[in-house]
């Protein structure tokens, strides 16, 4: 009888472990913390166990086993349990995984939004660079697959920036023609309309780079008709090569002759600046829009005198 009970025992705390076992795969959060209810008055006892034929038979082989028999048999049960339990846990690490993994992906397919008015490429397609590194580099390799907007056989590509606050002395490496012989053109957005533009097939070995792009822009009427716009760069440097500097001016329309004053000045060795009057260093005529494009070798302070178009 005590044997019986022994066994009427093991048997009832297999129950309650393979319970748990079979919880724990289910909801594998909470089953370490799911409590173990206490036998209710009317569940079956350690004795009626032992008085039963019909549970004593549902052991495994339908029959009690004894000594070395019995420890074989309770040896099997503790195994798959403890079996079950590595297979838990295989599988809870194996979730934790898949969600982690799924987290980074979610993050790698979220790229971090670019301000607008942060330094960037504009049409360049496969991402928004905001580094000069990063650009000068796809700037060097540039393919016409590369940009949007761009036919398949073009030879002249142009790259766009904007918000540019600089532009390093080694854009003009960055500008030779390559393995594809194309020209390319980088075309600087300063913002107010206001553009510097270096062009591959120009001589660029000169190229100083400049520090500060920044420039005010502004307008007034001269006159009756006559309109004034000038744009003014913070600071007076020495580019070392012919850039161009594009304008889109107010109430300007196609076609018409615009005349354009520059400051004089003059850069000793020891980069002393001196800056005389404006005087007028040519005329032109405006494009698209009131496009204007002149050729410039240093920034300071540029005038375009024009007739306004009617409001």
């Amino acid at each position: 009888m005590k044997l019986l009970q022994c066994i009427g025992k093991k048997v009832m705390l297999a129950g309650v472990l393979i319970s748990m076992g079979a919880a724990y795969e289910t909801v594998p959060a909470l089953a370490a913390e799911m409590p173990v209810k206490p036998a209710a008055e009317n569940s079956v006892s350690e004795n009626a166990l032992a008085e039963n034929p019909e549970l004593e038979n549902s052991l495994p082989n339908n029959s009690v086993t004894t000594g070395n028999d019995a420890t074989k048999k309770n040896g099997s049960i503790k195994d798959t349990l403890e079996e079950m339990g590595k297979l838990s846990g295989e599988t809870d690490g194996q979730e934790v995984q898949l969600e982690e993994a799924g987290e980074e992906s979610q993050e790698k397919e979220q790229p971090a939004a670019v301000s607008p008015d942060q330094f960037q490429t504009v049409n360049y397609k496969e991402e928004i660079l905001t580094d000069w590194q990063q650009i000068l580099d796809a700037l060097a390799s540039l393919t016409p697959q590369a940009l949007t907007g761009c036919g398949e056989g073009e030879k002249t590509l142009v790259l766009q920036l904007q918000n540019v606050g600089n532009i390093p002395a080694s854009a003009k490496d960055s500008l030779a023609p390559g393995e594809g012989g194309y020209t390319k053109i980088l075309q600087c957005g300063l913002g107010s309309g206001v553009s510097i533009v270096l062009n591959g097939s120009a001589d660029n070995s000169g190229f100083n780079g400049i520090s500060n792009t920044c420039v005010s822009v502004a307008s007034e009427k001269r006159g009756k008709k006559s309109v004034a716009a000038t744009v003014q760069f913070a600071s007076h440097e020495d580019i070392g090569a012919v850039v161009s500097l594009q304008v889109n001016l107010p109430q300007c329309s196609k076609g018409t002759k615009v005349s354009v004053y520059a400051e004089t000045v003059a850069i000793d060795e020891e980069g002393n600046v001196t800056v005389g009057e404006n005087a007028c260093i040519g005329t032109t005529k405006a494009g698209e829009n009131g496009n204007v494009e002149i050729p410039i070798q240093s920034t300071a302070n540029y005038m375009f005198v024009y007739k306004g178009a009617k409001e």
